[in-house]
């Protein structure tokens, strides 16, 4: 039989077949498998999988993984594995807030840079924009206009930008990334009333969101169009990635690369570099050019520690 992941826990995993829910647990030689072992779990949500059923019917067992198209993954200081967050997308949906808590571009880069890595389109959600100015707005747009990421400024509260969201998420398999507290569910009941998801509340003390869901999950909301909703994440990491490689994954760089006089170029300390010249005549916003040597000093350090 051929199914799709829908949700892993532990050692067992729903498949979906048709109309149909299956329990089932992974065949061992699976877990031999060597392009697999770089994962922490080599089953991911939205994998792609042939099953056999047990006798009984009442589960079954995961046979073979069929061939990713992509995945989204991170690699956390200190953990030795990938761990996949969910496969087969067609997009990576960065949900964030203007406020309660607010914006982290850092951190919205970081998975912009992973969507970049994979080939998987990002789209930014900014979410509340009730609470936002107009100053906040242009800042946003200001900061990512010179990317391919398109930006959308949304309200769960007031339904602004929930048409948009919805024409962007139809037909597609999105995964939905992004803190506790910044409205992931909160957008998604918008757009798909049906699917009624918890939503979370913003801790006074910490200005941080409460977690509502535990387990990343794919929902199919119709026969084209599905949503991945992810465990609210608070870190990201990218030590899979090299130094040297990491300017070609922010794609308002590209164009000038190749302007640099030495090659490679990490565009830091480099004398004539291309990039820091469209830093200082706008091309490039300043602080976005902060954020990338925020990215490139943190992956220097592990890489440095890893090899001394």
């Amino acid at each position: 039989m051929e199914g799709k992941i829908i949700k892993g826990f532990g050692r067992y995993y729903t498949v979906k077949s048709g109309s149909e829910e299956y329990t089932c647990v992974l065949r061992g030689k699976i877990k031999q498998d060597k392009r697999l072992k770089r994962y922490s779990d080599p089953v991911a949500v939205g994998d792609l999988v042939a099953f056999s059923l047990n006798a009984d019917g009442g589960g079954g067992v995961i046979e073979t993984i069929h061939e990713r198209k992509n995945i989204f993954s991170r690699k956390d200081r200190g953990n030795r594995k990938e761990d996949i967050l969910a496969s087969n997308l067609d997009q990576i949906i960065v949900i964030q807030s203007y406020d309660e808590p607010p914006f982290n571009l850092r951190f919205v880069d970081r998975l912009f840079v992973r969507g970049e890595k994979e080939g998987i389109p990002v789209l930014l959600c900014v979410n509340k924009s009730d609470l936002a100015g107009p100053e906040d707005e242009e800042y946003i747009r200001s900061y990512y206009k010179n990317t391919n990421m398109k930006v959308i400024s949304a309200s769960a509260r007031t339904g602004r930008g929930l048409g948009e969201m919805k024409k962007m998420t139809a037909g597609k398999c999105s995964v939905l990334a992004g803190y506790s507290g910044v409205g992931k569910s909160s957008i998604l009941n918008g757009i798909y009333p049906g699917l009624d998801l918890k939503t979370s509340t913003v801790s006074e003390s910490t200005g941080k969101g409460r977690h509502t869901t535990t387990n990343v999950a794919l929902v199919d909301v119709d026969d084209r169009t599905s949503i991945i909703d992810s465990p609210g994440l608070r870190e990201f990491g990218l030590m899979d990635i090299e130094p040297r490689d990491l300017a070609g994954y922010f794609s308002d760089f590209r164009d000038y690369i190749d302007d640099c006089r030495f090659k490679p170029c990490t565009h830091d300390h480099e004398p004539e570099c291309g990039v820091k010249k469209q830093v200082e005549a706008g091309g490039i916003f300043y602080d976005r050019y902060i954020s990338y040597l925020n990215i490139l000093y943190s992956l220097k350090e592990y890489y440095d520690n890893m090899y001394s």
